[in-house]
């Protein structure tokens, strides 16, 4: 199906359900609307076509929450519709309705909504981008810092030990270089409520033996497993292969980003 047309019928749309955003998986092309379109680069859809209806279906559906929760991230959509723009197809997608779809609101009992979009936005960026072109695998614990670092124990020598609080703000996006820089050391970030990091390079020490989580995750991920099971805390993890970003909390996982899925620019 020519591309350009589903484009063109999605604008049509739009107005009528109230969309939030255009979320284009095709080429990108000049086209005016007056509802912001995203564009979303990196996927090879063109296996799309040997599948079932329904197996498409699916498959978009699931490139489209990933891409859902990334317009949350940056333009923090609670709700309402987006189009999704396929191929193949165009999907409608409720961001309250949608089953998987994470809102920090979610965690207000643990840290407040600021933080957790702030650790999560990092992360995201950390998933994309690598770090001089070598993709990075690191956690965040987020919660009672005094419990987690109780349960933990430094790997290296701690980069933020007597640091200023303003340099150890995560909410502050001028410090997310360093930040960064150190993703690369073993170990994790222990940061508190408050947005706060209080140490990088640090080790859990937790028993995941009762942790059930699907085949291919390595320590790193049971470990983040295990103490949000044992404490009130959220883990945030980077898979150094694939990079997907995933959010756990009372030892599951309750969210997977994929990293490849990502918002190109928006008009």
């Amino acid at each position: 199906m020519n591309e350009r047309l589903l484009m063109q019928a999605a604008l049509q749309l739009a107005p009528e359900i109230g969309a939030k955003a255009i979320v284009s998986f095709t080429s990108p092309c000049d086209i005016e609307s007056a509802v912001p379109i995203i564009w979303v680069q990196g996927l090879q859809l063109d296996v799309l076509k040997d599948l079932t209806m329904s197996d498409i279906l699916e498959v978009s559906e699931s490139h489209l929450l990933d891409a859902a929760v990334q317009i949350y991230l940056s333009r923090q959509f609670e709700e309402g519709q987006v189009i999704g723009v396929f191929p193949y197809a165009l999907l409608i997608y409720d961001i309250k309705e949608g089953k998987d779809f994470i809102s920090v609101k979610d965690f207000e009992d643990i840290a407040s909504r600021d933080v957790m979009h702030a650790v999560l936005t990092l992360a995201l960026e950390i998933a994309h981008e690598g770090r001089e072109g070598h993709p990075i695998g690191t956690a965040f614990i987020i919660g009672n810092a005094n419990a987690i670092l109780a349960r933990s124990h430094q790997a290296i020598l701690n980069p933020y030990h007597g640091q200023p609080p303003e340099y150890r703000n995560l909410k502050n996006r001028d410090n997310w270089e360093s930040i960064k820089e150190f993703a690369q050391l073993d170990g994790l970030f222990v940061v508190d409520a408050e947005g706060c990091i209080l140490a990088a390079g640090r080790y859990l020490d937790v028993n995941a033996s009762s942790v059930q989580l699907p085949g291919g995750l390595g320590g790193r991920h049971r470990a983040t497993a295990a103490i949000t099971s044992d404490l009130p805390v959220v883990g945030i993890t980077i898979s150094e292969s694939g990079g997907t970003l995933r959010v756990f909390r009372e030892g599951e996982c309750k969210l997977s980003i994929r990293s490849d899925v990502r918002l190109k620019n928006t008009t």
